[in-house]
């Protein structure tokens, strides 16, 4: 599979070769999970605990500023904390080191609706905090 692929692609690659074995539905459930896609684990922010994978579809109330912060190691990091909500409530998107710039690549503005598919949930002193961990995507809804 070329990573330029569109998805439409794939999903009539997938038509061709499985025919009528898979219905239209599992055959894009396919497509979608060999990109890293697939929403498993879809909740409400007020459904979401504590050290768990989940994805939410949320709406950016607030872009912040980038922060620099010193680490244990002596180097610096970076840090954005984007404040997002569904309609269960509202969360942290803490976006770090190289995903920082993020907003500007994506063209995420305030209001737009984001997916995050398969991210990292943590409660810290300061709410919910969710972010892109090891697995996750973060996307334009």
């Amino acid at each position: 599979m070329s990573p330029h692929e569109s998805l439409s692609q794939r999903v009539g690659e997938l038509r061709n070769e499985f025919g009528d074995l898979l219905d239209a539905a599992t055959i894009e459930r396919i497509a979608l999970d060999e990109r890293g896609l697939l929403m498993t684990n879809k909740k409400s922010v007020s459904e979401v605990r504590d050290r768990e994978e989940a994805s939410l579809e949320v709406k950016v109330r607030k872009i912040l500023s980038i922060r620099e912060f010193g680490k244990r190691d002596g180097s610096t990091g970076r840090v954005r904390n984007l404040d997002v909500e569904d309609e269960t409530g509202s969360c942290r998107l803490v976006l770090w080191d190289d995903d920082v710039d993020m907003p500007e690549k994506l063209g995420i503005k305030e209001d737009a609706g984001l997916k995050l598919v398969n991210c990292y949930v943590k409660h810290t002193d300061f709410g919910l905090d969710v972010s892109k961990g090891k697995k996750g995507k973060i996307e334009l809804a």
